[in-house]
């Protein structure tokens, strides 16, 4: 497919990484010189420098032949704008990264579709979306949805106290719920593998778990035994993240508190918030953070703009009491690093990768519903629906070959989650999600897909 990028920063740079990778043919808009030069030494693709709201720019990096465009920029209007031109030259897709939810409100209410967006993603909205969720699930370093019955993708560091250290993943399943959960993949140290049978959980793992939703509360005590309900969150920055999660928390069990240094926005959020408590100053300085009742914290979240503010706050509240921290990066580089080093920073969240996950759903083959991409790491959980005539239909899984490095986590029948085995059969139109390392995707979607 043809698909032209605008914008080449953290989101288009690893979209068009990952879409050359998969044989696409990619072309990129980038306006500023520094971006272009880095770009051009990391990807082989035509790399426009121009204004992308420029219609010779555009022509230039081939819009009026390519199939979709992905508009990524920082500029909710450049976006919008891109995606209006986009049209004028028959483009059948265009997906555009908006902020602004005023755009959103403006697009459903058009009958006709104003701004001629096929997709909006909203990268903090996105961002809260997870974030609430790992607060609502305890002990979970990582958290997806799907889209089609209630199953869930979560994450969890094991301690060495937990029932599950030393079981063999074939052990597991002499336990009664067992058809409820599924371990897809286990991270020891940097290594990402598909678990078999005799692959046993060792203390420090992160695990990756398919679980029902009413089969989550069976499954937290295997995986964590002292993991209590967050009652208490301190959340570093009144950003617009910091200000939309305070705002979903407020009225709920869940009782936070914002620490600002910039007293215009601390005023800002004051105003816009009613239940939350909003303190000016510096995370960093210990007796706010005392005052802010720093050791009965559940949660530290740090959701600043500056990287290096966000991991020093982070660090300083660990040492002063709080449970856990979660940490906002917008460098997806720092991912991997913040979760491999051995410091006191227990989730790492980059709203960047978040978005490159969410755009990618319309761009592979097949019917995809949803891509959750893991931390640290370059593979996938991948929701998507098996189409009549392909490979995988109608057949027993045990006289499937899928390809090493991916495993099928769960079938959806009738809204259930099932826990496929060899016998297991797809049928035309079911939903299923599979687990995949990169160099098994094109295989793992031709099974699923008609050519």
């Amino acid at each position: 497919m043809k698909i032209l990028i605008v914008g080449a920063g953290a989101v288009g740079l690893n979209l068009a990484r990952q879409l050359s990778n998969e044989a696409h043919d990619i072309s990129i808009v980038e306006q500023d010189p520094a971006l272009v030069r880095k770009v051009s030494d990391k990807l082989d693709a035509l790399i426009v420098s121009g204004n992308a709201t420029s219609k010779s720019t555009l022509e230039e990096a081939g819009i009026q032949d390519v199939e979709m465009v992905l508009a990524v920029t920082d500029s909710d209007e450049t976006n919008i704008i891109v995606c209006l031109l986009a049209h004028m030259y028959g483009v059948k897709t265009k997906i555009a990264r908006v902020r602004n939810e005023e755009f959103a409100v403006i697009k459903s209410s058009q009958n006709d579709d104003l701004f001629h967006v096929d997709y909006m993603v909203n990268p903090e909205q996105i961002t809260v979306d997870s974030i609430i969720n790992i607060i609502e699930t305890p002990g979970a370093i990582f958290v997806a949805d799907f889209t089609v019955g209630d199953i869930l993708l979560r994450g969890f560091h094991v301690p060495a106290d937990a029932p599950i250290v030393g079981k063999k993943i074939r052990e597991l399943k002499e336990i009664e719920s067992v058809d409820s959960f599924l371990i897809v993949a286990i991270q020891k140290n940097d290594a990402m593998i598909i678990p078999v049978g005799d692959s046993q959980i060792q203390p420090d793992d992160n695990i990756f778990v398919l679980v029902a939703r009413a089969g989550l509360p069976f499954f937290l005590p295997m995986v964590n035994r002292r993991a209590d309900e967050a009652e208490k969150i301190i959340i570093y920055g009144a950003t617009r993240t910091g200000v939309k999660l305070a705002k979903r928390l407020e009225h709920g069990p869940v009782s936070a508190t914002i620490i600002e240094p910039d007293e215009e926005k601390a005023n800002a959020a004051a105003v816009e918030l009613s239940e939350t408590v909003i303190l000016h100053g510096e995370a960093t300085d210990v007796g706010l953070l005392k005052e802010a009742s720093i050791e009965d914290v559940d949660f530290f979240i740090a959701l600043t703009e500056d990287e290096q503010s966000n991991i020093l706050s982070a660090l300083v509240a660990k040492k002063n009491g709080a449970k856990k921290t979660i940490v906002l990066t917008n460098d997806p580089q720092f991912v991997p690093v913040l979760s491999s080093i051995d410091i006191d920073i227990d989730i790492v969240i980059n709203p960047r990768l978040i978005t490159a996950g969410s755009i990618l759903q319309h761009i592979r083959r097949g019917r995809i519903l949803s891509i959750a991409k893991l931390p640290g790491s370059e593979a996938e959980a991948i929701e998507l629906v098996a189409e009549a005539g392909s490979k995988i239909i109608g057949k027993n899984l045990s006289k499937v070959h899928f390809p090493e490095g991916s495993i099928m986590g769960a079938i959806v029948r009738n809204g259930t989650m099932l826990i496929p085995n060899g016998e297991s059969v797809v049928n035309p139109g079911e939903s299923v999600v599979v687990f995949t390392l990169p160099k098994a995707l094109e295989k793992v979607q031709s099974l699923f897909s008609v050519k």
